[in-house]
């Protein structure tokens, strides 16, 4: 009996997250702490999708490759001697070592296990006394190719044999943020952090403007102003806002000058704008950096951000770019660690015996879309 009152009671709140957001209620705890949920989305969103891995200005040289892991799954992406990029899972064929680790350039693969030699196709070259293995064929151990696509620098990559056309799903990143040029800027910062909540908080945290102007109202909330005839939302969960911001430093003033592309379009050092591209990729603009972002779960209560400021190639040439540089990656360490004992706080209130979920603002739109989609692709249509 029970369980049977468990289970009627998550589909219950799984019912009052679907309905409309000025009567909806917030998702229920399992949602966020559930090892089981976490393996649900693991499957049925991470191994089915389109996944940001990469810029391919990390990749761009004959032999460069980085290595991952997605939820437990390894995986390799490499610069091959002819110029393709290519994505395997990073698993020998042999015991399953990892083949790779780190980043860098080489121009083949050792399992530093037995010694088994793959190159940069993923073509196993050399298998150490693999000779007098009976019916052993080399030409049946080369690495599992994964799918990988780019759009204008962005490395995706896929672990589903039979993925959604790639077109079809960036097709909303093309439509909202095209305008960014991100095929016209370097890499100046590359951050990483760690978060202590999981990955759909720090997801929706990224969305949530009703919390800038108390949370962050030291910091970039003071230079922040939004409406909801901005904001944009898709059945695929995604999201795009347009509103006014300011450069993101600690005066709210540009260290370099506009982006071009945004200055020849009419806009101001106001500008500010972000995209959700479900299941792991924000791409935020402002007038001066572009900032596309990666949010990976690492369990259900840990999350890893990896975070770039990008800036055209020719302020690269600035005698004080590194200082200038600096200003930008701490400031935006500096607004994130506002965030995390907020994202602790709610992570922790998910395991807590008097923890129920509240009524939403028709402010949080934009997680409402997001949370439902994530729930929908994880559960189905019902909750069990």
């Amino acid at each position: 009996m029970a369980m049977l009152e468990e289970v009627s009671n998550i589909g219950a709140a799984i019912e009052r997250l679907r309905a409309p957001v000025r009567q909806a209620q917030h998702a229920p705890g399992f949602i966020y702490n559930s090892h089981d949920h976490l393996a649900r989305e693991k499957e049925n969103i991470f191994m089915q999708d389109w996944l940001f891995v990469a810029l391919e200005q990390e990749v761009e040289n004959p032999g460069d490759y980085m290595t991952f892991r997605i939820l437990g799954e390894p995986a390799l992406i490499t610069r091959d001697a002819e110029g393709n990029l290519n994505a395997f899972a990073n698993v020998c064929l042999h015991r399953g070592v990892e083949v790779a680790s780190g980043s860098g350039n080489l121009k083949e693969f050792m399992c530093p296990y037995h010694g088994w030699l793959y190159d940069l196709t993923g073509k196993l070259i050399g298998a150490p006394y693999m000779k007098e293995a009976e019916g052993f064929d080399p030409t049946n151990c080369n690495l599992k190719r994964l799918g990988i696509d780019t759009w204008r620098g962005y490395v995706f990559i896929t672990f589903n044999d039979n993925p959604p056309a790639f077109a079809d799903f960036i097709a909303p990143l093309v439509k909202d943020v095209g305008y960014l040029h991100a095929e016209d800027v370097r890499i100046g910062n590359k951050i990483e952090m760690e978060f202590p909540c999981n990955w759909k908080f720090a997801v929706e945290n990224l969305m949530d403007f009703y919390h800038v102007g108390v949370l962050h109202s030291d910091s970039f909330g003071q230079f922040f102003e939004w409406r909801e005839d901005g904001v944009k939302l898709n059945e695929r969960g995604g999201v795009y806002i347009k509103y006014t911001s300011a450069s993101p430093t600690p005066e709210g003033k540009t260290q370099f000058r506009m982006l071009p592309w945004l200055e020849a379009a009419g806009e101001t050092e106001r500008f500010g704008c972000m995209a959700y591209l479900a299941p792991n990729m924000h791409v935020f603009g402002r007038c001066d950096v572009v900032r596309p972002i990666q949010l990976w779960p690492n369990g259900p209560d840990s999350t890893r951000a990896v975070i770039y400021h990008l800036f055209p190639p020719d302020w690269f040439n600035d005698p004080k770019f590194d200082e200038k540089c600096k200003i930008y990656r701490d400031y935006q360490i500096e607004v994130l660690e506002e965030d995390r004992s907020m994202l602790m706080s709610l992570q922790s209130a998910m395991g807590a015996r008097e923890y129920s979920p509240g009524p939403m603002s028709h402010l949080e739109g934009p997680i409402h879309n997001t949370i439902n989609y994530h729930v929908k692709r994880a559960l189905g249509n019902g909750a069990d």
